[in-house]
């Protein structure tokens, strides 16, 4: 099979398949993995991009995370939406500033964490409270973010294995053995 063809079966597959897992088994965040998948493969869908972009990501849910607790814990003692903006762009210095670790290197995908964490605390009633961001349940951002948008990852991984499974020898260049869907790494149709 062709690799376009090969990878846009395999990503209906996979898709479909996570969609039902994450319906049948609530308190996951199906968009949260599908950020994950897209981190992935736009890194450079890769063990590199991998490690970079999963750990970039929950690196960015937890400066969220101490974003929301500052500003649910009125640690500034100002308006919540003054403190948001200072706390979120303390956030933002230290999350480029700590880009300099290989690790944390990929911004995008840090701030693909911190954006998910808040489309949750935000989209989650009761989400924002003190209360739910220091239980140990799904119910709690620093819990729920990074656990779905790793599952993303993975589905990522997979995509590109299951991909490449499906691509004949032939029509892969040599040394190629995944699909990608990065623009940085485009597949022949």
């Amino acid at each position: 099979m062709k690799p376009l063809y090969a990878g846009a079966l395999a990503a209906a597959l996979i898709a479909a398949a996570s969609v039902w897992s994450f319906a049948t088994f609530p308190g996951l965040l199906i968009w949260a993995a599908f950020i994950g998948w897209a981190s992935y493969d736009q890194s450079g869908a890769n063990r590199k991009a991998f490690v970079s972009s999963s750990a970039s990501m929950v690196f960015g849910v937890v400066m969220a995370w101490l974003v929301a607790i500052s500003v649910a814990g009125d640690w500034l003692h100002l308006r919540a939406s003054v403190s948001s903006a200072i706390a979120a762009g303390i956030a933002s210095f230290f999350i480029v500033l700590a880009s300099r670790f290989e690790w944390l290197s990929n911004v995008p995908a840090t701030f693909c964490g911190f954006a998910s964490s808040f489309a949750f605390l935000m989209l989650s009633p009761g989400a924002f409270s003190m209360t739910a961001m220091t239980r140990a349940d799904l119910g709690n951002v620093l819990v729920v973010v990074p656990i779905s948008l790793l599952a993303g990852s993975i589905l990522g991984a997979v995509h590109g294995f299951v991909a490449g499974k499906l691509t004949a020898v032939q029509h892969l260049a040599p040394g190629k053995t995944t699909v990608r869907l990065s623009p940085l790494h485009k597949s022949s149709e």
